[in-house]
């Protein structure tokens, strides 16, 4: 089954879940040669707060504070300062992190309190370098000027997609579901998807930034997992009211997205 949209064909892999529109990396999924467009719903710093919730990280080692990548990075680089998604590694993402046990996770606040996840560094290690590296400022991707940046990228960005049943979607700069951070991922750990499952979107390539969780039954084997989230928060998100092509009504944003190592 297709879907047409951005004067694009997609495919369409969400099954038999009524009302729903478009690939999981949305209409227009990102591409490698794809730039951010500016900003589309994006929350700036004075505008965050604080969620409604708990600290989702709460008994873990955290990040000490602004990360520094050790790449060299020229802004007006025409390829990928990192020399491409499979050879950026979870050493360089986690840079200036201290060394220490447990499991590596994601905490991220919303406006709907928070979700966090685990990340499955051995089954995903590219999917997680990369999604690790773009939340805490240690990999470069392409702003919307089109100049190589590195500083925390998913801070702010919507929820753009929400399905409930189904998933919740974000990590697009722009916040259509075209957008990206100018760079495409490797397929990996393409595996059964159930409830809370964490999952980089796709379409005839797989995204550098749009990642999805499921909150009810989730889509076909089709897509890189790397990872497993609460689903509470998620389950609120994906039942806030929606347009025709599944975005929020009212924004939901990823106030911030941090990491940590926990128990």
């Amino acid at each position: 089954m297709l879907f047409r949209g951005a004067g694009s064909v997609y495919a369409l892999v969400l099954g038999s879940v009524a009302g729903a529109a478009g690939c999981l990396s949305g209409a227009g999924c990102s591409t490698s040669s794809a730039t951010a467009a500016p900003d589309n719903g994006r929350l700036v710093a004075a505008d965050m707060g604080s969620d409604a919730g708990a600290d989702p990280l709460e008994g873990c080692t955290k990040d000490p504070g602004p990360p520094v990548t050790g790449l060299p990075i020229d802004p007006s680089a025409d390829s990928d300062p990192t020399g491409g998604a499979s050879k950026f590694t979870l050493a360089q993402a986690m840079a200036g992190f201290p060394a220490g046990s447990g499991k590596l996770s994601a905490g991220i606040r919303t406006e709907k309190s928070s979700i966090r996840c685990e990340l499955f560094e051995t089954s995903a290690p590219v999917s997680v370098a990369n999604f690790v590296g773009l939340a805490r400022g240690t990999r470069p991707f392409k702003d919307a000027t089109g100049k190589w940046r590195a500083r925390p990228f998913y801070d702010g960005l919507t929820w753009h997609r929400v399905i409930p049943n189904f998933v919740i979607q974000g990590g697009d700069p722009e916040g259509t579901g075209m957008g990206g951070p100018g760079y495409d991922l490797i397929k990996e750990n393409q595996v059964d998807e159930p409830l809370g499952t964490l999952a980089m979107a796709a379409s005839t390539t797989v995204s550098g930034s749009q990642f999805y969780i499921v909150v009810g039954k989730g889509p076909a084997s089709d897509y890189n997992v790397f990872g497993a989230c609460t689903t509470e928060t998620a389950v609120a998100i994906a039942s806030v009211a929606r347009d025709r092509n599944d975005a929020p009504t009212l924004a939901v944003h990823m106030m911030s997205v941090r990491i940590g190592r926990c128990p």
